[in-house]
C-alpha cells in the first residue's frame, strides 16, 4: 500500500515523496530529519494509533500539515481527527482523483474530510460494532481493553500509545464504569465473550 501509494504521488509534477517510515517510534525522528510540508498517516500503526502520533506532529511541528489516510468509515474516528486539530480524514479506497484533490487542498491551507464519512456511510468494524455502540465506548477505550486483554499495565500502555500513565488511568476507569466491572479478570472476561 504504501509503495503503491508513493508511486502514485511521485507521478505528480508538484509533489515529491520525500520519505517512508513504517515503524511509528521512526515517525517523529523522520518529520524532524526530512522536514516535509505534509504527512500521510494510517490509524493502525502497531500499538500506537496515528491520531495521536498526528496531534504530536503538530505539537512539535506546528508548520507540518497531517492527513489520515485509512480503512476506518466511522464517524468517532473522523471526530476524534478534528479535535486533534489534524488536516484531514480520507479513506483508502477513494479514487485517485479524490486522494489527489485532498492532499492539494490540505497543502493549500484547506482541509479535506471524506465526505462518505460526513454523510454517515458508515461500514461495519471492530470499532463501530453493535455492543461498543451500545455501551458508548471511544476508539480508544476499545483500544485500551485490547491491550489490557494483552497483559501490558498502565504505564506500558501510556508509554505505547504515547498518552501519560494518569490518561490511561481515566480511561480505565471510564471502561469499568461503562462496563459495570470492577477488576481486570473481568474485564478480559468481558473482552473474550464480546470478541475483542
Amino acid at each position: 500500500m504504501s509503495d503503491g501509494l508513493k508511486g502514485l504521488l511521485e507521478k505528480q509534477p508538484d509533489f515529491v515523496v520525500c520519505g517512508q517510515v513504517f515503524e511509528a517510534p521512526a515517525v517523529l525522528p523522520a518529520v524532524h530529519s526530512l522536514q516535509p510540508n505534509l504527512v500521510l498517516l494510517d490509524i493502525n500503526l502497531r500499538g500506537t494509533n496515528g491520531i495521536d502520533i498526528g496531534r504530536k506532529i503538530l505539537t512539535d511541528f506546528p508548520v507540518v500539515k497531517v492527513l489520515i489516510l485509512t480503512m476506518y468509515n466511522q464517524t468517532k474516528l473522523l471526530d476524534e481527527t478534528r479535535r486533534a486539530g489534524l488536516h484531514g480524514y480520507i479513506l483508502k479506497d477513494s479514487s485517485t482523483t479524490d486522494l489527489i484533490s485532498g492532499i492539494r487542498a490540505v497543502l493549500n491551507g484547506g482541509q479535506a474530510f471524506d465526505k462518505r464519512v460526513l454523510q454517515g456511510d458508515k461500514q461495519e468494524d471492530d470499532f463501530g460494532n453493535d455492543f461498543a455502540r451500545r455501551l458508548n465506548l471511544t476508539f480508544r477505550e476499545v483500544e485500551i481493553i485490547r491491550l489490557i486483554c494483552d497483559g501490558l499495565t498502565t504505564e506500558q500502555i501510556a508509554d505505547k500509545l504515547h498518552i501519560a500513565a494518569t490518561t490511561v488511568k481515566t480511561h480505565r476507569k471510564n471502561i469499568h464504569s461503562k462496563l459495570g466491572i470492577t477488576n481486570v479478570v473481568d474485564l478480559v472476561q468481558w473482552a473474550k465473550k464480546n470478541g475483542l
